[in-house]
């Protein structure tokens, strides 16, 4: 940059510059949109999304920013939930971005342990707070309220959200932290297929103790597809498949980082995963893995 330059728009410019170039140039690499796996009869997911709990739960304004942020890097596929506290800041910035809702897949969940009732009240209001008609995918957040109660009703909640899908509010449904004890009652009920149950799954799941949800063969011999939250084991408070010497090892050997090659494990084996970032080059890199 030349003085002239320099003098005229001054050092805190030029960094505001630089950033915006950064994002220029990630963008114009980044892939369109990852490859899609399907989940139900003429829905596809994308295998990689962007998710917004943990640290951003009741956080709006993260929430919009990144949302807006992964969009424009390439993001097709966001992940939600009515417990969050931020749906209508993600349905905001999907508004704002300009990019078509038909181009965007988004999954929302309801919470666990409640009635048919409660279920399609709780499918509205998050219909309601999105500013959608409807969603991609719908989930049972838990197979009962965070604080055990409510377990009975899992089979009324399912056929609420069976009518949810009749009615238009949702494309498909399925579940979330459920393991194979929890799908069979539900499975023994079900007219419409359970799409998806999401998980924790990552590298290092095997002989996790209390933590360990693997009902992967369950799931894939009924059809069910496979997801994983916290990819990178977010909230472990452990950042060895970020930083440690498996997953980057593997990844020097193709120019990648450690968390590209755990994500990569996962979606190489069709497994949808939903890491989040509000960092412009770890969204990249995190779709960089096709």
């Amino acid at each position: 940059v030349s003085r002239r330059v320099r003098g005229l728009v001054g050092t805190r410019s030029l960094i505001m510059v630089a950033r915006c170039l950064l994002l220029v140039v990630l963008v114009a690499g980044a892939v369109d949109r990852a490859p899609t796996i399907q989940i139900a009869p003429g829905v596809n997911m994308p295998l990689l999304g962007l998710g917004t709990g943990g640290a951003w739960a009741g956080n709006s304004s993260a929430v919009y920013t990144g949302t807006i942020t992964a969009l424009r890097v390439g993001y097709r596929h966001f992940d939600t939930a009515l417990g969050y506290g931020t749906l209508s800041a993600l349905g905001r910035a999907i508004r704002d971005s300009g990019v078509s809702r038909e181009d965007v897949f988004i999954t929302s969940k309801i919470p666990g342990g409640l009635d048919s009732d409660q279920t399609s009240r709780a499918v509205a209001q998050s219909l309601e707070q999105l500013g959608l008609s409807s969603v991609d995918l719908m989930l049972i957040h838990f197979p009962a309220a965070w604080n055990g109660t409510g377990g009975q009703n899992r089979v009324q909640a399912w056929q609420a959200l069976e009518k949810a899908v009749q009615d238009g509010q949702a494309r498909a449904i399925g579940t979330s932290h459920f393991c194979p004890e929890h799908l069979k009652g539900i499975l023994e009920v079900s007219s419409v297929p359970v799409a998806l149950n999401q998980v924790e799954y990552h590298v290092g799941m095997w002989g996790s103790g209390s933590n360990y949800t693997d009902g992967k063969q369950f799931d894939a011999s009924h059809s069910i597809t496979y997801e994983s939250f916290m990819p990178l084991c977010g909230q472990c408070d452990d950042p060895e498949l970020i930083t440690g010497t498996l997953t980057n090892g593997i990844g020097r050997k193709y120019n990648k980082t450690g968390a590209q090659a755990a994500l990569r494990w996962l979606v190489q084996q069709g497994i949808p995963a939903i890491p989040r970032s509000s960092n412009v080059e770890h969204l990249q890199q995190n779709l960089d893995i096709f």
